[in-house]
């Protein structure tokens, strides 16, 4: 019979070798794509339709192969969870802001170094964090009113401002809550008032909300991110079509299977002119199971790597 302390100890060298295993063969996986550097957004609905699709998430952002993903909306999770998502995906790196309320998180095909989670003057709060030579601010702004997301722009402009003199690579992204002004042709045709005729409803329907300035959109917030030295990613690589330009919602509050012919465009990927000069491309995915697992869609850059 063999002793029981030498089992127990075989026992903890055999885990012990698997995890190492394992840790070699994930560090020995080729990379998809390695002349692209792929960052994707998204909104996840609260943790993927409100934990309903969770599996199904994980599989949509895995056979897109992103580098990085930020993520929006991750209620109530612990950083395990957030690591277990990560995995799903192929990516052993994540930081979570916060574990209750409504979180951001980053996770990464490399180490990711923290450098700030702010949540003073903010709704939900921001990351900053940094992953492969680039700083990534996570945000998700409010999405009641105007002005807090003024000052909370204002908040993380005086943040990178300093790190765009400095020539440092940097992404924004997230849930802006907010308009650019260079979607204001398809936002506001004279024909179609269905989006800003909901947006008076709500203002008015509900104390807590002010979303429209002086009843009209408000395109400042955005045009704070880019005045301070930030582009739009989707500046000339998205379609220049209604269609195309849509983030939110998605079908899943519809049939679940048909993208959406009216909405809005809240969720960006913004980058420094040093990485803007590298897109390759910038699309809004709007097909498949995207319509089941969240009620925004996801946002995807690539850069080139050369």
């Amino acid at each position: 019979m063999m002793n029981p302390a030498f089992h127990s100890c075989l026992k903890i060298l055999c885990a012990s070798l698997t995890l190492i295993l394992t840790i070699n063969l994930r560090a020995a996986e080729p990379d998809p794509h390695p002349e692209t550097l792929r960052v994707m957004s998204y909104n996840t609905w609260y943790v993927f339709a409100k934990g309903k699709a969770i599996e199904a998430g994980g599989k949509w952002i895995h056979s897109q192969t992103p580098d990085v993903v930020a993520l929006q909306e991750l209620t109530n999770i612990k950083p395990e969870k957030l690591e277990q998502l990560a995995a799903s995906w192929g990516h052993n790196h994540s930081s979570l802001l916060k574990t209750s309320g409504f979180s951001v998180g980053l996770t990464s095909r490399w180490p990711i170094k923290v450098i700030e989670k702010g949540q003073k003057g903010m709704h939900h709060g921001f990351l900053h964090a940094k992953t492969h030579g680039v700083h990534y601010f996570v945000v998700h702004l409010s999405p009641f009113k105007w002005e807090v997301r003024q000052r909370e722009a204002n908040i993380l402009t005086k943040k990178i401002t300093p790190l765009l003199k400095q020539g440092e690579r940097i992404i924004v992204l997230g849930d802006f809550n907010a308009y650019s002004p260079e979607d204001q042709p398809w936002l506001e045709p004279a024909d179609n008032t269905q989006t800003l005729e909901k947006k008076k409803q709500d203002d008015a329907q509900h104390a807590h909300m002010q979303n429209l300035k002086d009843g009209a959109f408000d395109y400042a917030v955005l045009n704070t991110f880019l005045s301070s030295g930030l582009t739009d990613t989707a500046k000339g690589h998205l379609p220049e079509k209604a269609e195309s330009r849509l983030s939110f919602p998605t079908g899943i509050l519809t049939d679940k299977q048909s993208a959406v012919t009216s909405g809005e465009r809240i969720d960006f990927i913004l980058a420094s002119g040093n990485l803007y000069s590298k897109v390759q491309s910038c699309r809004i995915i709007t097909d498949g199971v995207v319509n089941q697992i969240s009620d925004h869609y996801p946002v995807i850059t690539d850069f080139s790597t050369d």
